[in-house]
């Protein structure tokens, strides 16, 4: 059983009871503010004799490399090319795309 409150703008509160087994609920009002979902990741830090509790996203090992700074500066670069529309036209064959690289 749990009670929230608005506070003010998208600051909310709640007050929950720790269940038999260490458990506590988040509110589904507080889950759709954070974007979490079930099955998803927390963070638990102690500050001042205070518990927070951040959302985390986990990567999987095999995916690292996207999330690396470099990758994302590259991927920063190809979104602008792509708004200024400074990409290549469509090719029929690999040829035709060979020989536009070429140029």
């Amino acid at each position: 059983m749990f009670h929230t409150t608005i506070l003010k703008g998208d600051t909310m509160s709640a007050i929950m009871k720790i269940s038999s087994q260490r458990q506590i609920r988040i509110p589904k009002k507080i889950m759709q503010l954070l974007n979490i979902e079930t099955g998803d990741f927390v963070e638990i830090d102690i500050q001042q004799n205070e518990i927070i509790l951040k959302p985390r996203k986990l990567i999987d090992p095999s995916q690292g490399w996207y999330w690396t700074r470099e990758w994302q500066e590259l991927e920063s670069a190809a979104d602008k090319q792509i708004e200024r529309n400074d990409v290549s036209e469509q090719f029929e064959t690999s040829k035709d795309a060979i020989k536009w690289l070429k140029k």
